[in-house]
Formats: C-alpha cells, sequence, structure tokens
C-alpha cells in the first residue's frame, strides 16, 4: 500500500464530473461549445483537468437540436484534459447496471485527482452525486456546484400535470431533495450559481458562495459608444425591440410570454418582439401566434448556433422580456445586461440578484403576465426610465467576464479543497 505522502504527491489536477454530455462521432469525442470555454478555463487555472461525463447515445443526440457542439481536440493545448465518457444510465434498470463499475472507475479518478469538483444534475443517472458518495468515502474534500433547484422544477413543471404524474414529480422531488442535501452537507465547499441556488443549498454547506457561471469574455460587453448610441435612440418613438434567447420549454413558459407580449400590444404599444431558439413547445407557440394574430408583432427566428449573431440580436433589443417559471439561473440574463438589454419579467431570487444596487431590471410575480404586459406598455410610454435602464445594465453588465469569474472560483477551491 502507497504511503498518504507518496499518494498527495502522485494527485494533480482537477476531476470534474458534469451533467453535461459528451457526444462520439467518428471517433471524435464532442462536448458542448458553452462548456468547452469554461474546460479552458479551469485548464488555465489547474494546468490540468480530467472531464468525466455521461455518452449521449446518437439515438439522443439527433433530438438535441440546441445544442452547439465542439471537438475536444480544438480545445487550447488539448494535452491539458483527459475525457472520461460513463455509461448514459438515466433509468433505474440502467443505473442498476453500471452502478458498480462506475464507482469504481470513479474511486479510482478521485484518488488521483488533487482537487474533486462535482455538478449535481439529478437523482437516478446523477454520476456526480455517485462520485461525491465514493469522495466521502476516501474523506476526500470535494466542491458541489449547480445552477438550478432540481426538486423545486420537478414540481414547478408538473404542477399542471395530471394527477399520476403530480403524483410522480412529488416523490422524485423528495427523493432529489434528501439525496442531494445528504451530499451537500458532507462538502467541504459549496458553489452556487444565482441566488435561488445559493438561497436553497448555502445553510446546507459551511463554505457556501454564490457565483455565476458565465462564458462571456470582457470583449462581449457593450462598448461605451454603442450603450450611448442605444440611450440616445430609445427616447425617439421608434418601436419597442423585444428578445429571448432560450430554449421553447415549460420552465420558461413561452406561452405566457406570448400573453405578456400581447397584453402591451393590446394597450397600444409599438413593439416587435423576438424569440431566439427552438423546443417542445414550439408548435403551440406559433399555433397561439396565429390564432390571435401576432404574426406582425412576433418573431420566431428558431435556433442559432452562432453565439456571436446571438449577442447581436441582444445588443440591438431595448430589453429582454424573460418568463421563467423555476428556480434555475439562466445564463441569457447576464447575456443581456452586458448587452445593454435591461432584464424585464417574472421575480427571481436569481434575477434580483442580479440588478441589487446596480440597477437594469424590473420584475413582477411569478405567473402574473397582464402586469408584465403592462409593465411593458409602462416603460415604453416613459422612454427617459427605459433609457435609465439601458444605461444601467450596460454599467451592470462590465463585471460579468468568464476570465474573472473562473479565477475567482479556481482560488476558492485551492483555499477550501485541502
Amino acid at each position: 500500500m502507497r504511503s498518504t505522502t507518496s499518494t498527495q504527491v502522485s494527485r494533480k489536477g482537477m476531476l470534474l464530473v458534469l451533467p453535461v454530455p459528451f457526444r462520439s462521432v467518428d471517433g471524435r469525442l464532442l462536448f458542448e461549445a458553452q462548456a468547452c470555454n469554461g474546460l479552458e478555463q479551469w485548464a488555465d487555472n489547474f494546468g490540468f483537468v480530467t472531464v468525466a461525463s455521461l455518452l449521449l447515445p446518437e439515438s439522443l443526440a439527433a433530438q438535441q437540436t440546441t445544442m452547439v457542439w465542439r471537438d475536444t481536440a480544438t480545445l487550447a493545448d488539448p494535452q491539458r484534459f483527459e475525457f472520461v465518457p460513463l455509461p448514459w444510465a438515466y433509468s433505474i434498470p440502467l443505473t442498476l447496471t453500471h452502478y458498480r463499475s462506475t464507482q469504481a472507475l470513479l474511486s479510482q479518478l478521485i484518488e488521483r485527482s488533487r482537487y474533486l469538483q462535482f455538478g449535481l444534475g439529478g437523482l437516478v443517472g446523477d454520476w456526480a452525486a455517485v462520485a461525491a458518495i465514493a469522495a466521502h468515502q476516501q474523506n476526500r474534500p470535494y466542491a458541489i456546484h449547480t445552477d438550478w433547484v432540481e426538486h423545486k422544477h420537478v414540481l414547478q413543471v408538473a404542477k399542471d400535470a395530471g394527477l399520476p404524474k403530480r403524483l410522480k414529480a412529488t416523490v422524485f422531488s423528495f427523493l432529489i431533495e434528501k439525496y442531494n442535501a445528504w451530499i451537500i452537507r458532507r462538502a467541504a465547499l459549496g458553489l452556487w450559481h444565482g441566488a435561488d441556488c445559493y438561497s436553497a443549498y448555502s445553510p446546507l454547506c459551511k463554505k457556501s458562495f454564490l457565483i455565476h457561471d458565465i462564458h462571456t469574455k470582457a470583449l462581449d460587453v457593450i462598448d461605451p459608444a454603442a450603450l450611448s448610441e442605444k440611450v440616445n435612440a430609445v427616447v425617439s418613438k421608434q418601436p419597442i425591440r423585444i428578445c429571448y434567447a432560450g430554449r421553447m420549454e415549460p420552465m420558461k413558459a413561452p406561452l405566457d410570454w406570448i400573453k405578456a407580449v400581447e397584453k402591451a400590444h393590446r394597450l397600444g404599444v409599438n413593439l416587435k418582439a423576438t424569440w431566439l431558439g427552438a423546443g417542445s413547445l414550439l408548435d403551440e407557440m406559433q399555433r397561439m401566434i396565429a390564432e390571435h394574430d401576432l404574426g406582425s408583432v412576433i418573431e420566431l427566428v428558431g435556433f442559432e448556433s452562432d453565439r456571436d449573431r446571438v449577442l447581436e440580436r441582444i445588443r440591438d433589443s431595448h430589453l429582454m422580456l424573460f418568463t421563467h417559471i423555476t428556480s434555475e439561473s439562466p445564463r441569457c440574463l447576464i447575456e443581456a445586461l452586458i448587452s445593454g438589454t435591461p432584464i424585464v419579467g417574472y421575480q427571481s431570487d436569481y434575477a434580483e440578484d442580479l440588478v441589487n444596487d446596480r440597477g437594469g431590471g424590473e420584475f413582477v410575480p411569478v405567473g402574473q403576465w397582464e402586469r408584465l404586459g403592462a409593465l411593458l406598455a409602462t416603460l415604453s410610454h416613459d422612454r427617459p426610465h427605459l433609457a435609465r435602464l439601458i444605461q444601467q445594465a450596460g454599467e451592470n453588465g462590465k463585471r460579468f467576464n468568464s476570465e474573472v469569474v473562473f479565477r475567482e472560483r479556481s482560488d476558492l477551491l485551492k483555499a477550501h479543497l485541502v
């Protein structure tokens, strides 16, 4: 048996176990493009990074129309990375089949890694949670991070479903909450993306920090000249340009988004609203737009894979309208602020924290789309106030860039995982 000293000396870099999947195509291992930016940032701070995550079956990969993939071989200095695909196990039979072998593999990775960070991803098939258990068994300190409150999300998206689905959601929510709490209480460090996550999980972990998991760079921030031009232009009586960038899924409540836009339109607001994205509610959104004769007001432009074009669209808008109904921390709100585009939508701890003491957003209670539509009308009529929100958003957004954020997180990991 090796001594403790020799084991510590042999450990290097950081182990990341993530819920973001790999994809294998013609012998190439692909990963989500924005997440790849994060991997490069981690490698800059830790020298070497081992990434373990599920391997997405090709039968499911074809359905991931909104995922932008990047070949992991194209990462800067690829020798700094080791990629470990894990079995896809989002069912109880698959989890039972692969549990022992995957736990053994994760235990080996933990033993030879100096720093351990795990991104929780649910219940069944969540290998990050299994890794946390293995780390605890080895008496190794580990960090947990997440960007949404999964047990609340499960209940929220099922609240309008039939009784069987609601009962199933209640059971799963209970199990997820207890399972995650056990893991978080034993973590040496908790990194919670957004105030909703921080409020839910920080009481469970003594060393908890509110973070922002972003992938925008300093160059993405709107420049002062463009911000000034945007402020001056909105004071004129040109139509209000509204945008949203994200998936058309129940957690985003896109039908509420349409209703709010329609409310403002019926109140006489001259506006043009654009949704960038795709998802399961596309057909229903298109049907509602047609039935309510909103084709000249709302444009669904589909999924855009080019992030620069997405940011350009956001930057060209006067406000980002959002109707999130679950406890998540969507990056699009940060992307709006760095673009000098105020965030206007449903209240959440996350959204309020982003603009707290800095401005750049206004909110209404969740589900109150009529009040949201009325707020749009108020902002359209009070152009000087909207101009102030744009100025505030631009100033607020300057603090968000991935280089600084990942350096701060790396310092926390190095300080607390010893």
